[in-house]
């Protein structure tokens, strides 16, 4: 009898991935964000110098990531629910609330500029001043998220080329606890970056994971098997094929016969022998190719 959980479900404790810590940094807009975040050993490289951390997250707030589909229903006479719907754009909010007062968190949570704002030289009296109107006021995020044990970090990263006040919420004063900062940044598409959004996941815990979790790196070569058989007219053979990784891409290749007469080939990769003589198959996936040859006797 099949075990469900391991048959079935096959579920992989070791990809719920968490995340224990998080650095968000913000930069003004169109400044450059890496291609890559880590280097060949996996470890977070330094991000670029005009990128600043605001500092301490509420823990209770959590940081949240949300998305929403703006779509239109299509009703149709006759019709109880929707026939259709159409899909016009996804909007992606990022919610976290800052505990740290200091020039970002307060020109991120006002939408404002503050980098101008000096500090008395006799008192040290800094004066914020706060506009009336709401500005569109964008920057530039990277946020390092951190799961996973030490040296075998797992970081899920979230950037955008174009974060910009979208919310922010009330500032708490009272005499049991500090004043915090929340916020909802709305990401939108930028130009050059050509996407809103990016996740990476990241870090020589998640390197060895990212199999399991169906990412692979590019592959190389394709391995047809069994590379030689002889077979009797009428008989098959099927035919598998293995990518450098290790990845059977049997149902995904696509095959060729040099003599049709001799053996043909189906889209699945099964030989099948027609008369007496010799056939090479051929089997190409991402661009690869190698062949297997077929004797009929």
């Amino acid at each position: 009898m099949a075990d469900f959980a391991t048959d079935l479900r096959k579920g992989n404790p070791d990809l719920e991935i968490a995340v224990l810590d998080w650095a968000i940094y913000l930069a003004p807009k169109n400044t450059p964000i890496p291609t890559d975040f880590t280097g060949n050993d996996s470890t977070i490289t330094p991000l670029p110098a005009a990128y600043i951390p605001v500092g301490n997250l509420d823990k209770k707030a959590g940081t949240k990531l949300a998305t929403a589909i703006n779509s239109t229903p299509v009703d149709t006479y006759g019709e109880q629910t929707a026939t259709r719907i159409i899909r016009k754009s996804r909007d992606t909010t990022v919610d976290f609330t800052m505990q740290e007062t200091s020039m970002v968190s307060a020109g991120l949570y006002w939408g404002q500029d503050f980098s101008d704002v000096t500090a008395d030289a006799d008192s040290g009296e800094v004066h914020l001043v706060i506009r009336e109107g709401a500005f569109n006021q964008e920057y530039s995020l990277i946020m390092i998220g951190v799961d996973g044990e030490e040296d075998k970090e797992v970081y899920t990263i979230i950037d955008s080329g174009r974060a910009t006040l979208s919310k922010s919420g009330d500032i708490t004063y009272n005499d049991d606890g500090i004043a915090m900062y929340p916020v909802t940044l709305q990401f939108l598409k930028h130009r050059t970056l050509g996407y809103a959004t990016r996740i990476t996941q990241a870090g020589l815990g998640w390197k060895e994971l990212a199999p399991a979790a169906g990412y692979f790196p590019p592959v190389t070569a394709i391995l047809l098997t069994p590379p030689t058989a002889t077979l009797a007219a009428a008989a098959t053979q099927q035919l598998v094929v293995t990518d450098s990784n290790g990845v059977v891409r049997t149902s995904q290749a696509t095959y060729g016969t040099s003599d049709a007469a001799k053996a043909t080939v189906s889209s699945s990769g099964l030989v099948t022998a027609v008369a007496t003589g010799s056939a090479t198959i051929t089997a190409t996936y991402a661009g690869f190719t190698d062949t297997t040859a077929i004797t009929v006797s």
